[in-house]
């Protein structure tokens, strides 16, 4: 089938995936209405939830034998788009497993919750698809709203409740720079569509006005993935939302800013390389520093993973500001890396928690190895993979954004990459430490996890071993989904070596 964009109904085709996925939503609303009442509401739409995200990912898959005719469209049909989809409704299909215990057990069982989260995704896939200014700051208030509410799921909890209005604040500010840096640059260039605008820039020079939208878009970008020092309030978001959804937050929600990012500084503003590169550079290098020297020192399991978060945006920089094939190809194979490695270990560590979220320090994961011995290996392997030890996907994804970065010309950025995960190593050790190296202070309780956390558990170390062990396979895929965005960016390539020298 072939896409149109000069026929108006072809922008529903364009859209079918998050269009199948909003109207499963919707209808979710009118089946937890009628649901009310009866036993266990929550789990039920979030049964049927899943099913939604599979409808969605069918609908995904479809798009790849549709044909587009021009460029011009403020829809995207690429495979760049298809293949982040892909990873936003994993990460979502994942969070809704290792959910159903949790809500249950903290009394927040509704069906809001599960319906909220598919909102979300929308937003994220619209992020993906964005071709247009416009079009991207609406994903970005779909996905932050619901955001906002789930973070503060937790009604009871003081600490929930500080933590959404923490993140409601801090993102309403970020989305004013966000919206005023794209008045700026239509104002400077006539247009919100980015393949419009990119044609326009490359004709001619860089002006006072569109330097100052580039400048709010990359401090409103910076905020959305957490880049050091937008990340304020991040750890406080992370440590009081509930835990299955801090996963999510950490990988699905930083990976739609992130593809959104890509869609604009890459395709929009690939002739402007020389121009944005800087303090990308300087975001880069700060995000990959500051939260691993913090980290060293946090004693909470939650906001140690909220600062490693934080780090791992600062590798996923490094990708970004390469802005060749391999460094597009190395994120997208990183960011399915980091997203099972994050999930599982948020998985396990509300397994090991308990209601309320009680036992989160270092100190209650004493003796875990000897005493529960599988919970103890999973979280060994994915915190293994997450410092970038072999044979782990992280360690493959560090060693590919290593490679993207020496071949563009930054190989100072890829030093401070291998310094910042050096310092990682002593965090994520020393978890692993206290689980087999020490001894107990008191006995854990039972653990109780049911089917759906442990295949949650084992699909994602199952891709974290898979992607170590044969990454040719996804590093193929990943590179057939950057091609577009390459040859968008080949004129750009040239100029590295000038840039480096700079």
């Amino acid at each position: 089938m072939q896409i149109d964009f000069s026929n108006q109904l072809h922008y529903f085709w364009a859209l079918l995936p998050e269009t199948v996925l909003i109207v499963c939503a919707l209808l979710l609303l009118v089946v937890d209405g009628f649901w009310k009442g009866r036993k266990g509401p929550g789990r039920a739409v979030g049964s049927l939830s899943l099913v939604a995200l599979a409808l969605a990912a069918a609908a995904n898959y479809w798009l790849l034998g549709v044909a587009e005719v021009g460029t011009t469209g403020a829809v995207a049909i690429d495979s760049y788009r298809i293949f982040t989809n892909f990873i936003f409704l994993g990460a979502a299909a994942l969070t809704v497993l290792i959910s159903f215990d949790y809500v249950a057990r903290e009394g927040i069982d509704l069906g809001e919750y599960y319906i909220l989260l598919l909102f979300c995704v929308v937003g994220m896939m619209l992020l993906a698809a964005s071709r247009d200014l416009i079009l991207i700051f609406l994903g970005f208030e779909l996905m932050s709203f619901a955001a906002y509410v789930l973070t503060a799921f937790k009604r009871d909890d003081p600490k929930s409740s500080e933590a959404g209005l923490k993140y409601f604040l801090l993102g309403a500010f970020s989305s004013a720079f966000l919206v005023y840096g794209m008045a700026l640059i239509f104002g400077a260039g006539g247009t919100t569509n980015l393949g419009v605008l990119r044609e326009i820039l490359v004709a001619g020079d860089i002006s006072p006005m569109l330097a100052g939208g580039i400048v709010l878009l990359t401090i409103g970008f910076a905020f959305k993935v957490s880049a050091v020092p937008f990340h304020v309030w991040t750890p406080d978001a992370y440590e009081g939302a509930p835990t299955p959804f801090t996963a999510f937050m950490a990988t699905a929600i930083k990976a739609g800013a992130f593809a959104a990012f890509i869609r604009i500084f890459v395709i929009a503003f690939g002739d402007l390389h020389i121009y944005w590169e800087r303090s990308i550079w300087w975001l880069a290098v700060l995000t990959m520093i500051v939260p691993n020297l913090i980290a060293l020192v946090q004693d909470d399991i939650k906001r140690l993973l909220a600062y490693s978060s934080i780090a791992h945006a600062g590798y996923l920089l490094v990708a970004l500001i390469s802005a060749n094939e391999s460094g597009m190809a190395s994120f997208l194979f990183y960011l399915v890396a980091y997203t099972v490695m994050t999930i599982g270990a948020f998985a396990i560590v509300l397994v090991i928690a308990g209601k309320n979220d009680r036992l989160q320090r270092i100190r209650d994961y004493s003796g875990l190895g000897w005493t529960h011995p599988w919970p103890a290996a999973m979280l060994a392997l994915f915190l293994v993979s997450l410092a970038g030890l072999p044979p782990t996907g992280g360690f493959i994804g560090k060693f590919y954004i290593l490679r993207a970065s020496i071949e563009a010309g930054y190989p100072n950025l890829a030093v401070i990459l291998a310094f910042a995960t050096l310092v990682s190593y002593w965090y994520y050790l020393r978890v692993i430490v206290s689980m087999y190296m020490r001894t107990a202070e008191s006995p854990l309780p039972r653990l109780e996890w049911s089917g759906s956390l442990r295949t949650a558990v084992a699909i994602c170390a199952l891709i974290t071993v898979f992607l170590g062990l044969l990454p040719s396979w996804p590093l193929l895929k990943a590179q057939q989904s950057v091609e577009g965005l390459v040859r968008v960016t080949e004129r750009v390539s040239d100029s590295f070596g000038v840039v480096a020298q700079r």
